[in-house]
């Protein structure tokens, strides 16, 4: 009997640790080939975690000497019929050639998300692409299938080696899917398994994923002045921090993945793009059918308490 329990238990251990891996394995098959504006090292992403801690109100002054690897955020959330994959790009510093309160801050992280249709194959089918530039969200679809809805189509996805292609702003760091000017230098990152650290312009590098899940999320409840997050706000009755806490310029600006307000209209709620993207897709656009809300795999609404909710 003691042989059937630890055959089941190692049996179920295997399945969960294989479904996370092929999540992974999906988030490195689509994660993006990022052409990002460089005028100088402050416009390296990185991690949160960059100078070995996780203090919000500190990451501007340590900026210059914290390891500057690459790395980009990730997470996947599933459906009966679709993968909803994000990523965050994070920079130290928002910056401008000149500073003000109401032009930089401390702290930035911009993200992208797709929707990957299940089409029967390993990888799926992607179906669109949705980039964050400051205070709008940018639609991009992989053909016309996918039709308008709350936002304005911008365009197909470029895409490069069958990855999508994105352009990050110079000081800003905002993200676009279509071609943009570039300002000062150019470096292009790639999904690698390394991050690596550009030694200027012009240059092509990888960098490394990183979980969400078990990087930023398991810091959540790290919310005021001194801490990780700030900006405390409620989402369906959970508190959860909606910024990076900052104090160097202008306080507070750059959002946790859960904090964007961006594109809610008159349906969504702030962190729902995050939290529960086939509500927030189902709004932002029109899908071929079947488009399912039923999750397979959401760890976030199910660590609120929050699974199974129809919102």
């Amino acid at each position: 009997m003691k042989r059937v329990a630890t055959a089941l238990i190692l049996s179920t251990l295997f399945f969960f640790v294989g479904w996370a891996t092929n999540h992974r394995e999906l988030a490195f098959h689509w994660a993006p080939i990022i052409y990002h504006g460089v005028a100088s090292d402050q416009d390296y992403i990185t991690r949160v975690d960059f100078d070995g801690d996780w203090i919000g109100n500190n990451n501007w002054e340590n900026q210059p000497t914290g390891d500057l690897s690459a790395h980009v955020y990730y997470s996947v959330i599933e459906t009966e019929t679709h993968y909803f994959l994000f990523y965050s790009l994070f920079h130290p510093r928002d910056y401008e050639p000149w500073c003000f309160p109401s032009l930089c801050h401390e702290n930035d992280m911009e993200s992208i998300q797709l929707v990957v249709r299940k089409d029967g194959n390993a990888w799926g089918a992607l179906e669109a692409m949705e980039t964050l530039a400051h205070n709008r969200i940018y639609l991009y679809v992989a053909d016309y299938s996918v039709k308008p809805g709350y936002l304005r189509m911008q365009g197909k996805i470029l895409r490069e080696d069958g990855r999508p292609v994105i352009y990050v702003e110079t000081y800003g760091h905002g993200i676009y899917g279509h071609r943009i000017k570039l300002k000062k230098g150019t470096v292009i990152y790639r999904p690698g398994e390394v991050g690596e650290v550009p030694e200027g312009t012009g240059e092509e590098v990888t960098y490394a994923l990183v979980p969400i899940y078990d990087t930023l999320w398991q810091h959540r409840d790290e919310i005021g002045p001194g801490k990780l997050f700030d900006q405390a706000f409620e989402y369906r009755g959970v508190v959860l921090g909606a910024a990076f806490d900052g104090d160097d310029w202008g306080e507070d600006k750059a959002n946790s993945p859960w904090g964007y307000p961006q594109a809610l209209g008159t349906e969504l709620s702030r962190g729902d793009w995050f939290l529960d993207p086939a509500k927030a897709f189902a709004y932002h656009a029109t899908f071929p059918e079947p488009f399912s809300r039923t999750y397979l795999f959401n760890p976030y609404l199910e660590d609120l308490g929050l699974l199974g909710e129809t919102r």
